[in-house]
């Protein structure tokens, strides 16, 4: 751009040209991929006009408390970062801001994760069914659904024992269909 003065007397010669670039849209952030027990993949569309990206990762959704290492993180010209050293079966959330030499765009809308639970280890016992989880985190319920379908969830009602450093639950097997999962 380039400006003149004018007065009644005329108008003056031109500036000197200033050449600028707007900032970038807010990319969109995409639900998180590579999801295991202490990490996620974050990824997001590229804009145009971009030179990087400053991602935030939160254990809330208003962004009051980030994970260490990652509030406002240049992770470069890139659409996608592993977010690792994280709990076990915690709700995460992420955005994320496209920037260039003209400064940053807004967040992009929040995706909400969670880190899949304790892996749960099954053994046989006559006509029972033996349950088993790390013993590193007591938060954890054990839920059930009889139809994959439909995928009810209902709270186990048989309370765990800690056997051999894990939370064991014995159930009886039946011929019915059962889909068990460890939830916060």
């Amino acid at each position: 751009y380039r400006v003149r003065a004018y007065n009644t007397g005329g108008t003056s010669g031109n500036s000197g040209t200033i050449t600028t670039v707007t900032i970038p849209p807010a990319p969109t952030a995409n639900a998180a991929g590579g999801i295991a027990t202490n990490a996620f993949t974050a990824n997001w569309s590229s804009t145009s006009g971009s030179t990087g990206y400053r991602l935030d990762v939160s254990t809330n959704s208003a962004f009051s408390n980030f994970v260490s290492g990652y509030q406002d993180l240049d992770v470069g010209n890139v659409i996608l970062r592993s977010v690792t050293g994280l709990n076990t079966g915690t709700i995460y959330y992420y955005r994320v801001r496209a920037y260039n030499g003209s400064g940053t765009s807004i967040s992009s809308a929040t995706i909400t994760t969670a880190t899949a639970g304790p892996p749960i280890a099954t053994t046989k016992q006559g006509k029972n069914l033996v349950l088993s989880w790390p013993t590193n985190d007591s938060a954890f319920k054990l839920y059930y659904a009889t139809n994959s379908t439909t995928m009810t969830w209902i709270s186990n009602t048989v309370s765990p024992s800690i056997v051999a450093g894990r939370y064991t639950i014995t159930n009886s097997m039946t011929n019915n269909f059962k889909l068990y999962r460890l939830k916060k």
